[in-house]
């Protein structure tokens, strides 16, 4: 990394130029995003100059004109492709839709050619000997003896949109793979872990948020992202697009401040004893954070209960949840703890802020009408069990007039697990002129900060 190589560049049928150029040395790396699993064919189109590539042989199956109209479907366990010049496949392999506005050979020291297909992760070594990293929206030229020579034709960002379960098209950067998985047509989105970013921090925390609350996210979902990126090496993808991962809804939904987030924070993340933290983060705490063994299993140093003054919104506090027995028996059957009928529920214990319930037991009959009593721990456990925003919560109890329970009535505050990051608390933290730094170090206990991903 750092060397000089000389390389060749091809830019849509143009002349080839000589240029020396260095090879980035932090390259920041791809994320794979699953964007669909679905039965239902997928319809796709560029605005700049892709093309379909079978991945298993690596020959381009055809070439996409801007604004064509495409479409994949499932063809038994394969992949057939239909545009305007015909019907393609089927394929059994992934097929990947590849952006190729620019195409380099790269003559490496050892004489061996390497080609690519953008300038991710390459820099332009300049006349002070300093390696700047080349951009896919830059106007790239190059000096030979004769001339300069512009190389990109400046059409701008180069965009797949996708029609998936919505009513329109939605647009993402990068490449986008298909393939056949488990009987559905997946398709996955790849590309840069910075371009990831811009299409989650707006989904994550409103864009007309407070620029360090914004730059806090950013780093906090970089984090997530290249610890999933490290779990999943050898899958067929790292993250989804929804909130198993964290949301992610590509070009359509970026704004300048979220860009300007990402940009202003880019290759920063999170360290503790010099591994990436697990930066947990959620909508609001309702004023406490909790360790993360309360709420989950295992202890972390760094997730640890913390008063949280900052968090103050009018959303999601003093919520209030009224269920019947039957209704609890239907939240609990859901949540796999089968019961016919309850007789009793209590709080067990809280956890460390005093705050959320850690423990909670249910008392009554099962299927088979025998006695059943079940105990239900952690803080996040009893929290998707009973349906509620949030682990802390007050609750008082219904009776009939047989002095039978009836239901209960709950009162809560907060929104998610309470681990990490509250967003309402960086929100409030940067109103008060905190910067994004601080507001990490506050949620977060005993944490650096490095640049360059860690590296």
């Amino acid at each position: 990394m750092g060397k000089f190589v000389f390389i060749l560049l091809l830019i849509a049928g143009t002349v080839l130029l000589p240029a020396i150029v260095a090879e980035a040395a932090m390259e920041p790396g791809m994320v794979r995003v699953v964007l669909a699993r679905q039965a239902a064919p997928v319809s796709f189109k560029v605005n700049n100059d892709y093309q379909l590539v079978n991945q298993l042989t690596g020959k381009v199956i055809a070439k996409i004109g801007k604004d064509e109209s495409w479409q994949v479907k499932l063809e038994g366990s394969q992949l057939q492709f239909k545009g305007p010049g015909g019907s393609y496949g089927p394929y059994g392999g992934p097929v990947v839709l590849q952006n190729y506005k620019i195409h380099i050979n790269i003559l490496a020291g050892n004489k061996e050619v390497v080609e690519k297909n953008s300038v991710e992760g390459l820099a332009v070594l300049g006349a002070g000997g300093k390696a700047v990293t080349l951009s896919e929206n830059a106007d790239l030229s190059v000096k030979s003896a004769q001339e300069q020579k512009t190389l990109t034709s400046g059409k701008g960002l180069s965009l797949v949109s996708l029609l998936l379960d919505g009513p329109g098209y939605r647009r993402y950067r990068g490449d986008v793979e298909f393939r056949v998985e488990n009987g559905s047509l997946t398709a996955i989105n790849i590309l840069n872990i910075e371009d990831y970013l811009r299409g989650v921090v707006p989904a994550e925390m409103p864009a007309a948020w407070p620029a360090e609350a914004l730059k806090a996210q950013a780093v906090v979902a970089r984090n997530y992202a290249l610890q999933k990126v490290e779990a999943t090496r050898g899958l067929s993808y790292n993250l989804t697009s929804d909130q198993f991962s964290q949301v992610y809804r590509g070009y359509d939904a970026e704004s300048p401040a979220t860009n300007q987030a990402v940009e202003a924070t880019r290759g920063v993340v999170m360290l503790n004893r010099g591994n990436l933290i697990s930066a947990f983060f959620h909508a609001s705490s309702g004023g406490y954070t909790e360790n993360s063994e309360d709420v989950w299993i295992n202890p972390l140093p760094y997730i640890k209960h913390k008063n949280d003054p900052y968090d103050k919104n009018e959303m999601h506090y003093n919520w209030q949840v009224s269920y019947t027995i039957a209704q609890l028996v239907e939240l609990l059957n859901k949540a796999g703890y089968k019961f016919k009928n309850i007789a009793d529920i209590e709080i067990v214990a809280r956890t460390a802020s005093g705050a959320r319930v850690k423990k909670l037991a249910v008392k009554g009959t099962g299927p088979d009408d025998k006695d059943l009593r079940v105990e239900i721990s952690n803080a996040d456990n009893v929290r998707i069990a009973l349906g509620l925003k949030s682990a802390l919560f007050t609750m008082s109890k219904i009776y009939d007039k047989d002095k039978n329970l009836a239901g209960v009535n709950i009162s809560g505050s907060g929104w998610g697990h309470g681990l990490g990051l509250s967003q309402w608390g960086a929100y409030g933290m940067a109103r008060q002129g905190y910067s994004y730094r601080d507001i990490l170090k506050y949620y977060y206990s005993g944490i650096d900060f490095a640049a360059d991903y860690g590296r």
